[in-house]
C-alpha cells in the first residue's frame, strides 16, 4: 500500500464518523448510489483498516520476540533509534506477506531513525511509556511506522 493511502487511511481512522454515520456506511450507501468514487474509497477504507488491525496486532506481538532491555539507553530511556530499523524491517515483512511489494528505503532508514530517536529522547521530550515509566513498546512501534510515512519519506 503506497504511503500516501496509509497516511490517509489514518486519517481517516482518526476523523471518525460523521455525525454517528462511520465512514464505511457512507462509502457503501454512496457506492450502491453508483457512485464509482465512493466505491474506490471503499475499497482504500476497508483496505486500510485491515492494515491498522495488522498493525495494532504486530505492535504487541512483535516485541514478544525482542529482548527490549537490550534496547534500553539506561535503566530508563529506550534506544528507540536502534528499535526503529527494527521495527519498520518488520512492518514491511509483515505487509509483504500481505501483499505489498513496498520495501523500506535502507538509504535513509539511519536518518530517520536517528531523528526520530533525537526528537523523542535527545529533546527530553514524552515518548510512550506504561503507568510505572517503562517504555510501551508497543506504541513505539506505531509511533515509529507513522514517523516513517508522515515524517521521513516526506523530508527529502
Amino acid at each position: 500500500m503506497p504511503a500516501i493511502k496509509i497516511i490517509t487511511a489514518l486519517f481517516l481512522l482518526a476523523a471518525g464518523p460523521p455525525q454517528g454515520v462511520s465512514m464505511e456506511d457512507f462509502y457503501r450507501h454512496e457506492c450502491e448510489a453508483g457512485h464509482q468514487h465512493a466505491c474506490e474509497k471503499l475499497a482504500a477504507l476497508s483496505e486500510g483498516l485491515m492494515q491498522q488491525k495488522r498493525l495494532e496486532q504486530r505492535s504487541t506481538g512483535f516485541w514478544k520476540d525482542i529482548n527490549t532491555q537490550e534496547l534500553m539507553l539506561d535503566k530508563k530511556k529506550p534506544d528507540l533509534q536502534d528499535a526503529y530499523p527494527l521495527v519498520m524491517r518488520d512492518f514491511f515483512k509483515m505487509e509483504a506477506a500481505a501483499g505489498s511489494t513496498e520495501k523500506p528505503d535502507e538509504e535513509r532508514l539511519p536518518q530517520c531513525a536517528m531523528h526520530y530517536h533525537n526528537h523523542w529522547i535527545n529533546r527530553k521530550l514524552w515518548y510512550p511509556s506504561n503507568d510505572d515509566g517503562t517504555p510501551d513498546w508497543p506504541a513505539i512501534y506505531i509511533y515509529i511506522v507513522d514517523h516513517y510515512f508522515g515524517y521521513c519519506l516526506r523530508k527529502q
